[in-house]
């Protein structure tokens, strides 16, 4: 502000000094054109020469505004059709995000007449729109550079959902190709991959969404476990009861609660005769993760054991985790089988007491029967299984569908890791 209040006064100062200077010095011009002659002072000419100069100015500034008027006024209806797209992109997000599809929908469409570039409203529009119209924004948006893993990604879940496994394989494989750090998809890629049995690249994705800090701590650690799994299982297939081992445990070391990883590696163990070894692994989970197939693994580790060995074994187990009900009512049923009476009861009230089931039930009539031959007591107790509600199995937590036993990939729906015990 100084710097130009300096600047006004210097060259005010130095006008006024001109003008005083030719003031005392006013001389005389004599100009002849064509036949005429005009005598002047110099102050009078300099004037002159500098109103033609400010006429010249004017009449040029008004040519240009007469002849960039209708680009201007053309400008200002883009730039105000622009703001209004813009304006109808971010409500519509806004809409979304809120959950209401259909001002969503509408004001997609608006932002998509509204804005020039339709790439900036693809991925709203791919969003609100679902089937081929989806599909057809997710295609626009892969087919730029800037947002082409996102349109990959919008193409692959369309076609998981249409179940073209294969077809989402491949274009998850493109997106997870140029690099795409997307939420979800390195864990899309990967049940894609397991799947479709592609174990090795499974390994290979799990890799390098460390690498890309995509997935990491149990997350990570449980796919490699399961990677482990599958890769045991196929060692056993081909004979390779070494291989089996090492996948064995390490699938075990990753996701120690993974049931079905430590049954596999505690067989595995016992047949390479490391059967304490075995018993530490179940026991570990056990511990961690109460669960019956560990109890029949545990059983099978000594399959000549006398029944008071087998109750011995049951009871090391049940001791680590007390609380199981799964833990008493084995403990029971060993204890049944082993004409324990008093203490098979005292463990099926207690199992029944945590979580009471058909199978509890069962167990009690039998007992009944063979501590007391009370055929009445044994009848109410079979009744009450009637009405009880079915057993715990694995169950998939997409199709709701149960299995017969654990496995990678629901037996029903393909789904990925979605068996759980319950």
């Amino acid at each position: 502000m100084i710097r130009r209040l300096l600047t006004f006064a210097v060259l005010a100062g130095l006008l006024v000094a001109a003008t005083v200077w030719l003031a005392d010095r006013p001389g005389s011009v004599t100009l002849r054109w064509e036949g005429w002659r005009v005598d002047t002072t110099v102050p009078v000419l300099v004037l002159a020469m500098l109103a033609l100069m400010i006429a010249v100015n004017l009449l040029l500034r008004l040519a240009g505004a007469l002849v960039g008027g209708p680009g201007r006024f053309l400008a200002g209806r883009r730039a105000k059709r622009t703001q209004a797209g813009y304006r109808a992109l971010s409500d519509g997000m806004a809409a979304l995000a809120a959950g209401d599809s259909r001002q969503a929908r509408k004001l997609a469409t608006r932002a998509d007449r509204l804005l020039a570039d339709s790439s900036l409203t693809a991925l709203l529009s791919a969003q609100v729109h679902s089937g081929a119209d989806a599909e057809r924004h997710y295609q626009r948006l892969a087919e730029r550079p800037e947002t082409a893993v996102l349109g990959l990604k919008g193409l692959t879940e369309i076609a998981i959902k249409q179940g073209d496994k294969a077809k989402a394989l491949e274009l998850a494989a493109r997106a997870w190709s140029l690099g795409g750090t997307t939420d979800g998809l390195a864990a899309t890629l990967f049940d894609l991959q397991a799947g479709a049995g592609q174990w090795i690249e499974a390994d290979a994705t799990l890799a390098e969404a460390k690498r890309r800090k995509l997935l990491s701590g149990a997350d990570l650690l449980h796919r490699q476990a399961l990677v482990a799994l599958a890769r045991a299982d196929q060692a056993e297939r081909d004979g390779n009861a070494a291989a089996a081992l090492d996948f064995a445990q390490a699938a075990h070391r990753a996701d120690p609660i993974l049931v079905p990883a430590a049954v596999k590696a505690a067989a595995a163990l016992h047949r390479a005769g490391k059967t304490r070894k075995a018993e530490s692994v179940l026991a570990a989970t056990w511990e961690a993760l109460a669960h019956p197939e560990l109890i029949e693994a545990a059983l099978t580790l000594a399959p000549m054991e006398s029944p008071l060995d087998r109750v011995k074994r049951v009871e090391k187990l049940v001791r680590l985790n007390p609380d199981s009900a799964c833990g008493h009512a084995a403990l029971a049923e060993v204890a049944l089988a082993a004409k324990l009476w008093g203490q098979a009861r005292t463990h099926l009230e207690k199992a029944v007491e945590l979580r009471p089931s058909a199978g509890l039930y069962i167990l009690l009539a039998r007992l009944e029967r063979e501590e007391k031959g009370d055929e009445t007591a044994a009848r109410d107790w079979l009744v009450k299984a009637a009405g009880a509600g079915a057993e715990p199995a694995w169950t998939c937590q997409v199709c709701a569908k149960p299995a017969d036993s654990w496995a990678i990939a629901c037996p029903a729906c393909g789904a990925v890791d979605s068996l759980v015990w319950r």
